[in-house]
C-alpha cells in the first residue's frame, strides 16, 4: 500500500487519466473507457459525480471554474456544461483558454488568474498543462514529477474573485464554485466576498494547506461534507438548512 502510495503521488496525473481510459485485459482487450462518455464523468477521481448527486442532478445550473485547465480532460464542470448548465472558466494558459472558447462557446471565458488583489503575477507554465501554477513553490515542487517541465514564465493579469463575479456574475446563483490553482486555492477563496456570492458548494484541493482551507470554510459557514484525500466538497449551511436543498 505504501508503494501504491508512492507511485500515486509521483506520477504526473494526465498518465493516471490514460489509464483509466485504456484498460487492457489479460487478453489484450481493451475494455470500455472509465471515465468520459462511459459514465459522463469527467473529473480526476469522479468529483462530479459527487456533486451531482448532493445538488440532486438539476438540469440547469451555475457554476464557477477557477483553474479550469482543458475543457474536458480532467475537468470537474465539463459535466454540467454538456447537460445545459452555463458558468465563468478562469484559466490563465492562453492555449487551454483558447480550446475553452472553442469547446463551450456559451460560457464566459476568461484569460487571467485568480490573487488576493488586482494586478500581474508570474505564471509557470509548465509540461503537463495540470501543473501549472502562480505559486514559485509549488513549481518547484511540480517538478518532482517524472517528466514534468517549466515551459515558461510569463507575467498574467489576476483579479480579485469578488470582482470578476461582480462584473460577470449578474444575479444567478452559483450552484458550484471549482477551485484548482495548484498552490493558490486558500489565496482565491479569500478574494472572494461571501457576503455577497455564496456558492451551494464548493469543491477544492485539500491535500495542500487542508487545514488551513477547511478552517476557512467553516469560518465562512460552510460545512465540510466529502473528501476523498486530494479534493473536498463544502457545502453552504444556509443552502442545506433550506427547502431547496432537501
Amino acid at each position: 500500500m505504501r508503494l501504491l502510495r508512492l507511485v500515486n503521488r509521483i506520477t504526473p496525473p494526465f498518465i493516471w487519466d490514460l489509464a483509466k481510459r485504456v484498460i487492457v485485459s489479460a487478453d489484450d482487450v481493451a475494455l470500455a473507457p472509465f471515465t468520459g462518455d462511459a459514465i459522463g464523468s469527467f473529473s480526476q477521481y469522479g468529483e462530479d459525480l459527487v456533486v451531482d448527486a448532493i445538488l440532486g442532478s438539476p438540469a440547469e445550473g451555475v457554476y464557477v471554474d477557477v483553474g479550469a485547465n482543458d475543457p474536458e480532460l480532467l475537468s470537474n464542470t465539463m459535466r454540467f456544461y454538456r447537460r445545459g448548465w452555463r458558468g465563468i472558466s478562469v484559466e490563465p494558459n492562453t492555449e487551454l483558454w483558447t480550446a475553452l472558447g472553442r469547446m463551450r462557446p456559451e460560457d464566459i471565458n476568461l484569460n487571467l488568474g485568480i490573487a488576493s488583489e488586482s494586478g500581474e503575477m508570474t505564471f509557470y507554465r509548465m509540461d503537463p498543462p495540470t501543473l501549472s501554477t502562480f505559486d514559485e513553490g509549488a513549481s518547484r515542487d511540480n517538478l518532482e514529477h517524472p517528466g514534468s517541465r517549466v515551459v515558461e514564465e510569463l507575467p498574467v493579469r489576476v483579479e480579485p474573485l469578488a470582482k470578476i463575479l461582480g462584473e460577470h456574475l449578474g444575479n444567478r446563483i452559483i450552484d458550484l464554485l471549482s477551485v484548482d490553482t495548484e498552490g493558490l486555492d486558500l489565496q482565491v477563496l479569500g478574494s472572494n466576498d461571501w457576503s455577497v456570492y455564496r456558492p451551494r458548494l464548493v469543491l477544492v484541493e485539500v491535500a495542500w494547506r487542508g487545514a488551513e482551507v477547511v478552517a476557512f470554510m467553516q469560518a465562512q459557514e460552510y460545512e465540510f461534507v466529502w473528501c476523498n484525500g486530494p479534493n473536498g466538497i463544502f457545502a453552504d449551511s444556509r443552502w442545506l438548512l433550506s427547502s431547496d436543498a432537501r
